[in-house]
């Protein structure tokens, strides 16, 4: 799955977990094993989401700083020549 695809993925689950644990915590209290349970598998969600979106800044500035260790090779090429 590609990285936008997984990312409004996720965010599509986290706001239908996010209703279902309202939903569960008025109607069962927020204190019910079944409101907990929902909660906890938002927490995964929304940290598997901070993954997703800190892999491609990670990916981004990887990629910044090697074009720019490229320009000043070539830069250095052409000031030495």
């Amino acid at each position: 799955m590609g990285r936008l695809l997984k990312q409004k993925w996720l965010l599509m689950r986290i706001n239908q977990k996010r209703s279902e644990m309202i939903g569960l915590g008025e109607s069962l209290g927020l204190c019910a094993p079944e409101t907990i349970k929902c909660s906890q598998q938002l927490d995964q969600l929304l940290n598997d989401y901070e993954k997703c979106t800190n892999k491609i800044v990670s990916l981004t500035l990887q990629e910044t700083s090697n074009e720019f260790g490229q320009y000043i090779k070539n830069l250095l090429k052409r000031t030495a020549s």
